[in-house]
């Protein structure tokens, strides 16, 4: 476990584990590395396994500044290249996915073996001419607005609904614990990540990933709907369809064990 500090003075706490091909983790919106946890503990008995925390999550810092897409896809390049990572194995789940859009946007995918992709959209917001974006096509620019003012005035009013539209199963228990977890998260940096994922649109980003990719959902997401994991698949070439029977969005806490077999799927890729 360490801290890196990136360029412009933040500090994100990562981990690293194991020797071997290469592989980062990325964790979703109001998450942490430990999302992760079980598939990098088993991961890293047979690779280089790294899981960090992005800026304003977990344990890294929560600055005021840099709380855009393009700006964790520069801490991701940063971090790689301190640790002189090629041929790396990038997996993405929910926000940690549109890191990655937003990576390849920028920095190409040269550094890059293969790409894994968990439950994610390319555009988030539907509209007259989309609708594969949130909650199967129904998240609409007055619902961005809504959401962006529920989560500045009181966070976890709008984090409560949420967590029992993503995870429809929860009882009343089990949304305690959650919502004790959601208090660790800092308002403002949710907000804004929000927002930089609102006003994000990655469709022409998706033919640029010419690595192989993993595009991969939750069948039982309501926040995805398989449609949008067949759009992903159709404008990336080199790719493939794989559906996590029974899971929401929170797939790769549902089944880690899958989580960690299509990653080392990847990873040993020649």
């Amino acid at each position: 476990m360490a801290f890196f500090e990136t360029s412009d003075g933040v500090k994100l706490f990562y981990q690293q584990k194991g020797e071997g091909n290469p592989i980062v983790l990325i964790h979703g919106w109001s998450s942490d590395h430990t999302a992760f946890d079980p598939t990098f503990n088993d991961l890293s008995s047979k690779f280089k396994v790294i899981s960090y925390d992005l800026r304003g999550h977990g344990r890294s810092d929560r600055p005021e500044h840099g709380l855009s897409l393009k700006r964790f896809a520069t801490d991701l390049e940063e971090l790689m290249a301190s640790l002189e990572l090629k041929d790396v194995t990038l997996v993405g789940h929910s926000m940690g996915a549109s890191t990655i859009f937003e990576y390849v946007r920028n920095y190409g995918v040269s550094r890059l073996k293969s790409v894994s992709i968990f439950d994610m959209t390319p555009k988030l917001v539907n509209d007259g001419e989309w609708n594969l974006g949130l909650y199967h096509g129904k998240y609409k620019s007055e619902d961005l607005h809504q959401d962006l003012t529920q989560m500045n005035e009181d966070f976890l009013k709008f984090a409560g609904p949420f967590a029992k539209t993503v995870i429809p199963y929860l009882t009343d228990e089990m949304l305690e614990e959650y919502l004790k977890v959601v208090k660790g998260n800092t308002p403002h940096v949710m907000a804004a990540m929000w927002h930089a994922m609102a006003v994000s649109d990655f469709r022409d980003v998706l033919p640029k990933i010419t690595v192989p990719t993993q595009i991969i959902f939750g069948e039982k997401s309501t926040l995805y709907s398989k449609q949008t994991a067949e759009y992903v698949h159709s404008q990336i070439p080199n790719s493939e369809i794989i559906p996590f029977e029974n899971c929401t969005h929170i797939l790769v806490a549902e089944n880690p064990v899958k989580t960690t077999q299509v990653i080392e799927e990847m990873a040993n890729m020649k």
